[in-house]
């Protein structure tokens, strides 16, 4: 498996040199990506692409290419699988749509294709698929214009049933600062499925989280065996729950609906995290890279009374309780208080406070509370204010240093969200060093997820 993401060299099927191929723009993907290996475009027509001349006379290849990708007619797939296999090439990406998702069932195409691959042993993903990104190696093969330097490299992989789905990953996740490791996009996932990937990922040094987005599962048994077995946190975006969705799911990547009652069941017995659309996978992401959360008590803090009030409800709504705190450290806490008008309790309103070394009082002493389990703080944040922090961490990135050092001394987590323009959201963001949610309830459901995920884990190994 290991040459669909770290090949010495691609062979390209299907360029031109024409405005409208696809096919060129996996150069050029693989260019903008870092890929440093060799590149062989082949089509029927003379020309150049992106600095690479195209190869008319298939027959003029090198043997043992590493990797072939291949975007042609699917009538032609099958002959281009048997040129792979006299060339000695036993790895493709067939991005190729118009089998099974084509016609609902397979087709002479498709038997032809898997008759090519089983003759010459050759492994492919899809058909119907956009194939690998690999932050790693710079591969790329996608087929629609991409701008793969805005990508980010981080240790979290994503299988993804849809070469759309795909596309928004790779940017949400590096937008968010997430980052990836590795996508694979298995289309119709004829010979390789997310069991084959799953298996890979799990022993992969450079992937800590497996992501899945799937619109199938064709053997849950061992999905969710696997689930059980990885020492890495599994989560999954299950689609294709309903009616409306089947019909369209079945045209674009062969997909059959499974009751989703029955998968919820199973995702939570094999403690799989199920995530509820892609921006909460990667909340889900930010969450596993907390301490884990081992417990139900949180304290919830606030530079504002009204985002108190809401971390209560998201505390409730997510089965957390907030605990009283002792009086002798809330009348601590008060006396930094400027009007003395808002009386401290959990969920704690700071906002007649305002003074970073309160904060940091705050923090400190709550998190290291034998019966608190973690913190919950919704920090406003103003670049005026970085004066009155002063006290060497009036930086952003002295801030989240901070916020990362408390964590690790305690062994427990602060789940941050940071109220202000979403300029300065995207700023903390950008320093990576610490995770940041967009909103409280966020914050909460982060939580949440570490909570489930880790006791699930201590109840397997009980």
């Amino acid at each position: 498996m290991r040459q669909f993401f770290y090949p010495s060299s691609i062979v390209i099927f299907g360029v031109a040199d024409k405005p409208t191929n696809l096919a060129k723009n996996i150069i050029l993907n693989c260019q903008e990506m870092g890929f440093q290996g060799e590149i062989y475009p082949v089509g029927k027509t003379p020309g150049m692409v992106y600095g690479k001349e195209i190869i008319t006379d298939p027959e003029s290849l090198p043997r043992g290419v590493d990797l072939a990708v291949i975007l042609v007619p699917a009538n032609v797939v099958a002959e281009i699988l048997d040129l792979c296999g006299q060339k000695g090439i036993h790895h493709a990406i067939i991005s190729t749509g118009g089998f099974r998702e084509f016609s609902h069932q397979s087709n002479q195409a498709e038997e032809d294709v898997l008759a090519a691959a089983k003759r010459y042993g050759i492994r492919f993903l899809g058909p119907n698929c956009i194939g690998v990104m690999c932050t790693g190696s710079g591969l790329c093969t996608p087929f629609n214009p991409l701008e793969p330097r805005r990508f980010k490299k981080a240790p979290v992989s994503l299988i993804i049933q849809s070469g759309g789905v795909t596309t928004q990953c790779a940017y949400h996740f590096s937008d968010e600062h997430v980052g990836f490791s590795k996508i694979i996009s298995a289309g119709n996932k004829l010979t390789i499925d997310e069991i084959d990937l799953m298996k890979y990922l799990m022993e992969d040094e450079e992937t800590e989280q497996i992501h899945l987005y799937l619109e199938s599962i064709e053997d849950g048994r061992e999905l969710t065996r696997l689930a059980r077995q990885s020492k890495k946190p599994i989560v999954i975006l299950k689609a294709n729950v309903s009616d409306t969705a089947s019909g369209v799911a079945k045209s674009h990547t062969a997909a059959l609906s499974n009751n989703d009652s029955i998968v919820e069941g199973a995702m939570r017995q094999a403690g799989i995290i199920r995530a509820q659309d892609i921006h909460d996978m990667t909340v889900c992401a930010k969450a596993l890279t907390l301490p884990p959360l081992q417990g139900d008590r949180l304290v919830a803090l606030s530079m504002s009374g009204g985002f108190s009030v809401i971390l209560g409800d998201a505390c409730e709504k997510y089965r957390f309780t907030c605990p009283a705190l002792p009086r002798d450290l809330l009348d601590k806490i008060e006396s930094f208080r400027r009007g003395g008008v808002i009386r401290m309790s959990n969920p704690m309103d700071l906002g007649d406070i305002y003074d970073i070394g309160a904060l940091i009082f705050a923090l400190k002493q709550c998190l290291a509370l034998d019966y608190i389990d973690g913190l919950v703080l919704s920090f406003v944040y103003e670049p005026q204010l970085i004066t009155i922090f002063g006290r060497g961490i009036g930086t952003p990135g002295q801030i989240m240093m901070f916020f990362k050092s408390l964590c690790e001394e305690n062994n427990k987590p602060i789940a941050v969200s940071l109220i202000g323009e979403r300029q300065y959201v995207e700023e903390f963001k950008k320093i990576n060093t610490f995770p940041v949610f967009d909103d409280p309830v966020e914050s909460v459901r982060a939580l949440r997820v570490s909570r489930d995920y880790w006791r699930g884990r201590s109840a397997d190994r009980s």
